[in-house]
């Protein structure tokens, strides 16, 4: 059993450790964002921040369609030894992704002004004009940005996890320092923060080049493009995470116009403020479940049920663990680690505090829905992560209006932590049908051994 235990340690840590780590330090690179932002440009660009915020979460939930699906179906055939129709199934999405990516990048450009002046209507023009600014910069990364999470997928499909570290450490390293010189240095503001961004992006597409063409793990780019037939397999894997991240961006665009409306700019730069806190669970702990994910799915292919029982079994154990640890820091520390990000002068209101903890209330049901969609997606189950990526629509929508109706308005953070809780409840209910038909149930995974 012992023998067992750390043998299956060492694999989630080979698959899910480098990515976990790599996450850890992009949290670290966007949290070094928000503080450059906070402390240099002021709570303005907090504010604005926050309604950069959902485009933010759209480059990623099309990043984290093409980096689910991609891994999920390139594992699969590295798994079944079709080395060949795996490299070529990887130029194919290299090819969808960077064409989508320049499309994307375009239509953006052209029409982030109209969107966000529509959705201000008037309020906050100076943080809305920082917004327009930053997100008409930001969006000719966006191609690179894809690049970067289809290849820290595929790093993880050929076995070199570890990898992934060091294309986002560097990435983030890159990141970082250019936001020091272009804010601190240079007096950019926030214009300074997306010039830095889209920089390391493409530092990151150049490494990645560098990777596939010139390492010792040369890509075979003879195989050529083609197969897009498994790109709509992709799609049908990952768009139940990509659908629930977009609509985790027209709900916080949604919440955006709700603060605006009630002339609570300070919540806005609170929302901001967590946001970026909230990088620190939700990143280190997709970085850690999608890591695992082409391991469950090697081993559910290969029909080796003990060891991907205790996968799914100890990648629960080391995800709640993380999860109620960052939570116990998170309540605990909420005001000190909220003036971490405001500028020498700026006060944090009793307001802005009690938005916060409302915000983080219920964050350990992340932790077991971000366990249970990693199992779905591993084995492809495509229908059932849709539907829970719904769950945010239906319940966070109507929370939005109608708390401030009844509730001062610091007190509509409340709709992230029921939020959670309802998603959780319905990933449970909606994998245990799943499991039944794979002849998989919670008791075979945590009592196997």
């Amino acid at each position: 059993m012992s023998e067992d235990f750390f043998s299956t340690v060492k694999e989630i840590i080979k698959y899910g450790g480098s990515t976990f780590a790599a996450l850890v330090v992009m949290s670290v690179y966007m949290t070094t964002d928000g503080l450059f932002i906070g402390n240099f440009v002021g709570s303005d660009g907090l504010a604005a921040m926050a309604l950069v915020y959902p485009v933010t979460i759209i480059f990623m939930a099309f990043g984290i369609l093409f980096e689910t699906g991609g891994s999920a179906v390139v594992s699969e055939k590295v798994g079944a030894k079709k080395k060949n129709l795996a490299e070529k199934i990887m130029l194919t999405n290299y090819f969808v992704a960077i064409i989508f990516g320049i499309i994307f990048s375009i239509a953006g450009d052209i029409f982030v002004e109209q969107i966000l002046n529509f959705l201000s209507n008037g309020h906050e023009q100076y943080v809305t004009d920082l917004a327009i600014d930053y997100l008409k910069i930001s969006f000719w990364g966006f191609p690179f940005l894809l690049t970067i999470y289809l290849t820290g997928a595929f790093m993880r499909c050929i076995d070199k996890p570890f990898h992934v570290f060091y294309l986002l450490g560097s990435t983030s390293i890159i990141n970082i320092i250019l936001d020091a010189i272009f804010i601190i240095l240079f007096g950019w503001g926030l214009d300074g923060a997306a010039f830095a961004t889209v920089i390391a992006q493409i530092s990151g597409t150049a490494i990645t080049f560098w990777y596939f063409r010139f390492s010792p793990q040369k890509f075979k780019t003879s195989s050529g493009i083609g197969e897009f037939e498994y790109i709509w397999q992709e799609i049908k894997i990952g768009g139940g995470f990509a659908i629930g991240t977009l609509m985790m961006s027209f709900i916080e665009y949604f919440l955006n116009v709700v603060l605006l409306w009630n002339e609570a700019s300070e919540l806005l730069a609170a929302a901001a403020i967590g946001n970026i806190i909230l990088s620190f669970v939700l990143l280190p702990l997709n970085g850690l479940d999608t890591g695992i994910q082409p391991l469950m799915s090697k081993l559910f292919s290969a029909k080796q049920e003990k060891k991907y029982l205790r996968v799914m079994r100890y990648g629960f154990s080391l995800t709640m663990i993380l999860t109620f640890a960052i939570y116990i820091l998170l309540m605990i520390f909420t005001k000190e680690l909220t003036d971490f990000f405001i500028a020498e002068g700026e006060i944090v209101t009793p307001e802005m505090v009690t938005f916060l903890r409302l915000m983080f209330l219920l964050q350990p049901f992340v932790g077991i829905y971000t366990w249970l969609s990693g199992i779905m997606a591993a084995l492809e189950d495509e229908w059932r992560n849709i539907l829970i990526s719904l769950t945010p629509l239906a319940v966070q929508v109507p929370l939005i209006y109608f708390l401030p109706k009844i509730l001062p308005i610091e007190y509509v953070a409340l709709n992230f932590s029921l939020e959670d809780f309802f998603e959780a409840a319905l990933a449970f209910l909606l994998i245990k049908s799943f499991f039944k038909q794979k002849k998989i149930s919670f008791k075979k995974i945590f009592t196997a051994r």
